[in-house]
């Protein structure tokens, strides 16, 4: 059975896995399975043993599954609340009449010696654009003339220790991962269209434990952020003002999830439901601010015509698109998904990251040209074409 997948989500708290099947044009979930995680604070390997005996449990399920059908791709969804993302800018004179893959190579060599930050380990450098002679923006410039190729690309580091840990991991049981995939790269593949990146749109994705999100602008990514606040942030203001069990807390914002003041509350609350809707909506609003910090940096804030995208599953708190639109002074809507009516699966939310992290590793191999490792492609076809033009 060619083209396996087995895709983790490796979460704070849990652990999801899902084996996926491309049987020509469909998909074909054979196997998924969810495993707690008690070993990991705030993103840090505390028992690496523990971690590499839950993914062996894991992949030995597959493998029961599968009949002994080997798993030869394992790809990971990684969502750190300390990651960061550096743009880079690096240019270079195109000494023959067009552009070469010895000049996107050459490129591609200096980012990845410039993207070095201490304590961090680099995961995914993702082309935006290649400009020819300052003014013409192309994706694949390959063969096209210019003096000058300026390639623009972001990168992705999460912390080394983190890193070292999930890999060694994965190679203990003899796997090898194909790829990391950040959260923000694979949700919007999916939760923004092309029409939303050419209307200079800003997707943010509230997570657990932290907010991660991305700015489209005419169809490109102006920049990325992540931020180390998610809503489980607000479980705690509730337990710490109200001095009461976090699971208690919980119970409360589950049941009155709201950023807005309503006229009809429940009468059986222990707090005015003003007081706890201020609880809720000064953590978003934190939030929004500092999204609303970058732009200003950026010098694209609500002055232009932006949209405000809000990941619908995770942004749970009712009235959070009109909090979004008090704080940035833009038009907010939830965004909507059109690839979670491909599997049944996707009715369960916890599932989502897991099918995100899948449709992206597909359209990474469909565009593979497109892609950072597709350099590799290019250098074979670029030498059979230089091949044949010597030959005549």
């Amino acid at each position: 059975m060619n083209d396996i997948r087995a895709v983790f989500d490796i979460g704070n708290d849990t652990i999801k896995a899902v084996v996926f099947w491309k049987d020509n044009e469909k998909d074909v979930i054979l196997a998924k399975q969810v495993e707690p995680v008690v070993w990991m604070r705030k993103w840090k390997i505390l028992q690496a043993e523990d971690f590499t005996n839950v993914l062996n449990k894991i992949i030995e399920y597959f493998i029961k599954k599968l009949w002994g059908d080997f798993i030869d791709k394992v790809y990971v969804w990684i969502s750190h609340p300390e990651m960061i993302t550096q743009r880079i800018i690096e240019g270079k004179r195109i000494m023959n009449e067009a552009v070469e893959f010895e000049d996107l190579e050459h490129l591609s060599r200096i980012v990845a010696e410039i993207a070095n930050v201490n304590n961090y380990e680099t995961i995914k450098i993702v082309p935006v654009s290649r400009i020819l002679d300052e003014t013409k923006r192309e994706k694949d410039p390959i063969w096209l003339k210019c003096k000058k190729l300026d390639l623009i690309a972001d990168v992705f580091m999460i912390p080394k220790n983190f890193y070292n840990g999930l890999t060694d991991a994965f190679d203990k049981i003899g796997l090898v991962v194909a790829d990391i995939i950040p959260n923000i790269l694979a949700a919007s593949e999916v939760a923004v269209d092309y029409d939303h990146k050419d209307l200079w749109t800003v997707m943010i994705d509230i997570g657990k434990n932290q907010t991660s999100y991305v700015i489209y602008e005419d169809g490109y990514p102006l920049g990325y952020g992540t931020l180390p606040i998610g809503w489980e942030e607000v479980t705690k203001d509730i337990s710490m003002w109200l001095q009461i069990d976090i699971k208690e807390a919980e119970d409360i914002k589950k049941t009155n999830w709201s950023c807005i003041l309503e006229d009809e509350a429940p009468k059986d609350l222990p707090l005015d439901t003003h007081f706890l809707t201020e609880i809720i909506s000064a953590r978003y609003e934190q939030i929004f601010k500092k999204i609303n910090e970058h732009l200003f940096k950026l010098e694209k804030d609500w002055r232009l015509p932006w949209w405000i995208l809000l990941l619908w599953w995770w942004a749970k708190a009712k009235y959070l698109d009109v909090l979004s639109k008090e704080v940035f002074k833009l038009v907010t809507f939830y965004a909507k998904d059109q690839m979670l009516s491909l599997w049944d699966l996707s009715n369960n939310i916890q599932f989502i990251n897991v099918i995100w992290c899948y449709y992206r590793s597909l359209k990474f191999v469909e565009e593979w040209h497109h892609s950072w490792g597709g350099l590799k492609l290019w250098k074979t076809v670029w030498k059979i074409w230089k091949g044949i033009k010597d030959f005549f």
